[in-house]
């Protein structure tokens, strides 16, 4: 009985690693054809280049950033058209902003940019104020479009820069 069970077990594992290459091929074929698109839509969001990041996005693409909303009450946005109304609308205040990479993770139709944001922010009051704070970017590729932007973002340098900036009370 062992010996069948043997027999039976190895059986099963040689059908299994043409499989395993199968696996291998097509994540590794998602991960190519991912990384592109997704690095070409980031560098183009870091330099708020909307011109090249728009055709980069699919029609039912949608975009969150959930750690904004105690600060600035939550910013998403679905389908193409209302994030590029956003992105065009709503990032004017932004007056500039860069990455310092620490990560960089391209994983089957997933890219994750771990890092540095260094941003400025025209307040609208005549300040502008400049941070420099931890972000996650995750994108999501299928069928050589974006369909999923998220942003995680550490706010508290951000807010801190604010206050200082802020006119001393009399």
């Amino acid at each position: 009985m062992n010996k069948q069970f043997a027999a039976i077990l190895v059986a099963l594992l040689v059908a299994a690693i043409p499989a395993t290459a199968t696996a291998d091929d097509r994540f590794a074929a998602e991960t190519a054809a991912m990384a592109p698109v997704a690095d070409a839509y980031f560098e183009a969001y870091i330099r708020l280049d909307w011109d090249h990041l728009e055709p980069l996005l699919a029609d039912d693409a949608n975009f969150r950033d959930p750690t904004s909303a105690l600060v600035f009450g939550g910013v998403g946005a679905e389908g193409k058209a209302a994030m590029m109304r956003k992105f065009r609308t709503a990032y004017t205040s932004l007056r500039q902003m860069g990455f310092t990479k620490k990560r960089i993770i391209h994983s089957g139709n997933f890219a994750l940019y771990e890092g540095d944001l260094s941003w400025t922010v025209d307040m609208g009051d005549g300040r502008d104020v400049s941070s420099v704070t931890p972000i996650v970017i995750v994108l999501e590729v299928r069928g050589g479009k974006v369909v999923s932007h998220r942003d995680y973002v550490d706010y508290a340098p951000f807010l801190a820069a604010e206050r200082a900036t802020r006119p001393a009370k009399k």
